[in-house]
Parts: C-alpha cells; structure tokens; sequence
C-alpha cells in the first residue's frame, strides 16, 4: 500500500579537514565598525606599541594624554575606595560596640533572671 520512497534531502557536507580549515584562518579578516572608539583607541594604543616611530607626533600625543585621563581616573577611584574602605571600617567598629553592648546586656539580664530563680 504505501511505499517507501528514497529521500529527496541531500546529505549533509562533510566536515572540512585540517588544511581546508588553515587555508579558511588565512583569508578570515574581522570588520569592525568604524566609528568605534574603543576600537580606534585599541588600535593607537598597538601602534604605539609595536611601531612608535612610524606614529605622527599628534597621534602619539593623543595616546599619551588618552593613558593619562585613564591614570587620573584610576587614581580618583582608588581615592574613592580608600574612604569607602574607612567608613566601613567605622562602621564595622560601631557594629562591634552595640553587639558588645547587647551581648553584655543580655549577661546582666541573665544573672538577674538566675538571682530570682534561686530565690
């Protein structure tokens, strides 16, 4: 009644092998959009690297003071963590006070609930 037909799919390629996929490495090449900052910047940064004398001096300048806003910044940060880090530390003693506080509170209550039992 019914028959079995052949499949009208063709099989799926094959996998390539090692040389195909060297040779595919070779020609790969990463576009990535122009009007990247991070980018752009990345790329100054490799330039002045790796070829600093072919580099214009106002590009290595821009590079310099690009390094030297992200060093203010870092410095500021660090500056902020250092206080964060303090008022922590105050809090923390704080902390430690009013549980000492509460811990001693709870001892003198404790004798005071055992004077009345033994009463």
């Amino acid at each position: 009644m019914f028959k079995k037909s052949k499949p009208k799919v063709e099989p799926p390629p094959t996998a390539p092998n090692l040389d195909e996929m060297l040779a595919d490495i070779e020609t790969f090449e990463i576009c990535q959009p122009a009007g990247s900052k991070a980018s752009s910047t990345a790329a100054l940064e490799h330039a002045l690297l790796t070829e600093p004398e072919n580099l214009a001096l106002e590009t290595w300048w821009q590079v310099f003071d690009e390094y030297d806003q992200k060093v203010k910044k870092l410095a500021a940060m660090e500056g902020t963590l250092e206080a964060k880090k303090e008022n922590l530390l105050a809090c923390k003693v704080k902390l430690e006070k009013n549980a000492n506080n509460l811990r001693n509170g709870i001892q003198k209550q404790q004798s005071l609930i055992k004077e009345m039992v033994d009463c």
